[in-house]
Formats: structure tokens, sequence, C-alpha cells
């Protein structure tokens, strides 16, 4: 904190009145703060970079540099071989719950509101834009 007060008096002065479990890292929580989905995208992160880390900073840049270009020079390419509005991967979900849907039965149930069955379970479904 010394050296903060000389190089910058305004900035020691700000975290002087901030508590320090917001801003030293050794009163930080040891809990994690996230969700399983934001591990997993570091590990996948950390995969896709598995041979570029054991390089100097600049080669390991330069490397990842080349890596996401061309990920998303083929992203690009798939976007132009797509059909329609729906990506690929919802179109596949959607016919896969249209199937699903063959075996429903909407009724109508009132304004805006329908009850539907499927085999032995029944959902009330209501239009939200008749809300």
């Amino acid at each position: 904190m010394e050296k903060m007060k000389v190089l910058d008096k305004k900035a020691y002065e700000w975290l002087e009145k901030m508590p320090p479990h917001t801003w030293v890292r050794a009163f930080f929580s040891e809990y994690p703060k996230c969700d399983i989905l934001l591990n997993n995208s570091c590990k996948v992160f950390n995969k896709y970079i598995l041979d570029a880390r054991e390089m100097p900073i600049l080669s390991l840049f330069e490397k990842i540099r080349g890596q996401l270009m061309t990920r998303y020079y083929n992203k690009q390419k798939e976007l132009e071989q797509m059909q329609g509005s729906v990506c690929p991967k919802i179109r596949k979900k959607v016919l896969k719950n249209s199937e699903y849907a063959n075996l429903c039965f909407a009724l109508p149930a009132g304004a805006d509101v329908f009850q539907v069955q499927s085999r032995d379970y029944q959902y009330r479904v209501v239009d939200r834009d008749s809300l």
C-alpha cells in the first residue's frame, strides 16, 4: 500500500475507503461464485490452447490468434451453408421435439388459454402476447 501511496495518492485514498474483502486477494472467499458452466468454459478453453500453453508469451498469443481466426472462419462458413434463420443444432432439437408433439393434443380452455394433453399428463398453456 505504501508503494500505491507514492504512485497514486487518489487511488490509495479510494482503496482505503473500500473494505479489504472487495479488493485484497487474501480476504477473498474460497467458495466459488460461479456455476459449473463457467468452469466448463474455462476447461474447454484451456484444452483448446493446450499446445500453445508451453510456448513463450508472444508465440502463445500468435498460436491462439491463429486458432481463433481459423475457428471464426469455419463458423462463418457454417453460417453461409445454413438454411433458414434457425441454426442446425436448434433445428435438430426442434425436429426431435416436434416428434414428441405429435403425441400431444391442444384443447381450447378460454381466451388464449389451452390445455395440452400428453398421455397421462395435462398442461395449461397461456399465450404471453395476450397478457
